[in-house]
């Protein structure tokens, strides 16, 4: 009997020490809840795509991407770049942050030399600034810049949650825009070239354009019998920037034209949405009216829409 009472004592202590060492494994496992929050790490999975009011969910190449998180009162908290091509499709970026409510902005596109860089430590602050040279902008030519935010996300406190990676997603929207100016019947020994003038060469960390000077926008053109048509790409449209687009004789700098290019150009064509249009055909017609070379413009199609005419509106 004392042989079997010791075998048995022998069984208890021994299931004891089993349920002792699960409950020291769970509490390994549970500590990063209750004890060494430090060890728990959370932030945001990060997802991209891009949608338009007018277009179903794409998944651009993006390259240039700049990723940065800002707590409530829109101070920076972490950030991410690289100069990788990323497809968004198949992106997944995790960016870490302590418990609170975050936000998270997304820039691509901002590889290349045309800008100069500012800290973008608030996301009210300067990001950055197209590069100038006595006015005349860097070229944005084969360029194109994305930015989105994210909604508020929120970490709870890792002492009670543990490791909390909240996912987030993140709609890219284009903010350049790609013009293409054709100006048909100007004299055959003209020099021509088109510009556009705009004070929108600084945006702002959260995607708003910044306080500047007004910059000018050259262009690649080509003239040939009479033709010019010249290609460019500018930043961010938005009205009250002071915008124009200018059609001048590069030999006197006489301008055969100068117009608002929102309100007197694109936004005629009742077709034209700046939230889903980037590409924009600007076709106009020259005459010299006195066969005197006192040339004017004519007509005026915006994507084949026409919306000035000589006889009703110049």
């Amino acid at each position: 009997m004392h042989k079997t009472k010791s075998n048995q004592g022998y069984a208890g202590r021994k299931k004891i020490s089993f349920l002792l060492l699960g409950a020291f494994l769970l509490s390994g496992i549970s500590g990063c809840v209750y004890e060494r929050t430090q060890d728990c790490p959370q932030g945001i999975d990060l997802r991209l795509y891009s949608k338009t009011p007018c277009l179903d969910t794409v998944y651009p190449r993006l390259s240039g991407l700049d990723l940065r998180v800002f707590d409530r009162r829109g101070k920076l908290v972490s950030y991410r770049q690289s100069g990788d091509s990323v497809i968004t499709e198949h992106y997944a970026g995790r960016l870490e942050a302590e418990n609170g409510l975050y936000s998270v902005t997304a820039w691509a596109g901002l590889d290349a030399d045309a800008f100069e860089r500012g800290s973008g430590d608030e996301k009210s602050g300067l990001l950055f600034r197209l590069k100038r040279s006595g006015g005349r902008a860097s070229s944005l030519e084969g360029k194109r810049i994305y930015y989105g935010e994210s909604p508020v996300v929120f970490l709870p406190d890792p002492a009670e949650y543990g490791s909390v990676f909240e996912p987030a997603a993140i709609n890219l929207r284009e903010i350049t825009n790609r013009l293409t100016i054709q100006v048909e019947g100007l004299p055959l020994t003209g020099d021509y070239e088109a510009v556009v003038e705009s004070a929108n060469g600084s945006i702002n960390t959260d995607g708003s354009i910044a306080s500047d000077d007004r910059i000018e926008y050259g262009s690649q053109a080509a003239f040939t019998d009479g033709l010019l048509e010249a290609r460019l790409t500018v930043l961010k449209l938005a009205t009250g920037y002071n915008t124009s687009l200018v059609i001048r004789n590069r030999a006197d700098n006489s301008e055969l034209y100068r117009g608002d290019l929102l309100g007197t150009l694109l936004l005629k064509n009742p077709a034209v949405n700046l939230d889903c249009d980037h590409d924009f055909t600007i076709r106009f017609t020259a005459k010299d009216q006195c066969s005197c070379g006192t040339y004017m413009i004519m007509e005026i199609w915006v994507n084949n829409w026409l919306v000035h005419s000589y006889t009703t509106d110049l």
